[in-house]
């Protein structure tokens, strides 16, 4: 199978990193990369072939495509473009990843290496789950968010669409993160959060 990432920033470079060598032993590869910026990938030694702009790209026929877009409000929006245009999103789960088999994924959704996925957990689209993070069992996880490094979210978690999750954070069980949200980097959810509000420190106050 061929793959087109789109973007070319960090997590874009994180993504060919993971799974590269995943792809070699599969016989899948990149073929290239979409970016709104300038061919940003060559500045770091990527040979992977520049393919244009975001923006208008027509998606061929019989080419998954690999989001590599972190922040949420951004990769829902591409997501939505290229959609609309006829693009499909490649589920990838990394090899050293765990995924329970009552999990469900939807499309374009990116699990990384060593994150767990647990039992009757459902994590909608284009949601990215870094490295070392955990989904405990019963989380609904809404489309478009991202967990960076070490999230842990506990069992029953709730997360509405749109969230971006720093690294080390952290959500009690049975508790609700609501849609927009950014949860600061080692933060503490211990009760429910207000749509579209900041949260920082442990336990979290909100901004």
């Amino acid at each position: 199978m061929d793959y087109v990432m789109v973007g070319g920033g960090a997590l874009a470079r994180e993504i060919l990193d993971w799974f590269g060598p995943q792809f070699a032993k599969s016989g899948d590869r990149f073929v290239g990369y979409l970016d709104d910026g300038d061919a940003p990938m060559a500045a770091f030694g990527r040979d992977l072939p520049y393919l244009g702009k975001i923006a208008g790209h027509v998606p061929a026929a019989g080419v998954l495509l690999v989001m590599g877009i972190g922040t949420p409000a951004g990769k829902t929006a591409v997501g939505k473009a290229l959609r609309a245009a006829g693009g499909r999103f490649a589920t990838l789960v990394h090899d050293l990843a765990f995924v329970t088999a009552s999990a469900r994924l939807g499309e374009g959704v990116l699990v990384g290496p060593f994150a767990n996925v647990s039992s009757d957990s459902k994590v909608e689209d284009l949601v990215t789950i870094n490295g070392h993070s955990g989904v405990g069992h019963d989380v609904v996880l809404g489309a478009g968010s991202t967990l960076s490094c070490h999230v842990d979210l506990t069992g029953r978690v709730k997360v509405g669409e749109g969230v971006f999750f720093g690294s080390g954070a952290r959500v009690l069980p049975g508790v609700t993160v609501g849609a927009g949200c950014t949860i600061g980097a080692g933060a503490v959810i211990v009760r429910d959060t207000t749509p579209g509000a900041t949260y920082f420190a442990a336990p979290a106050r909100k901004l």
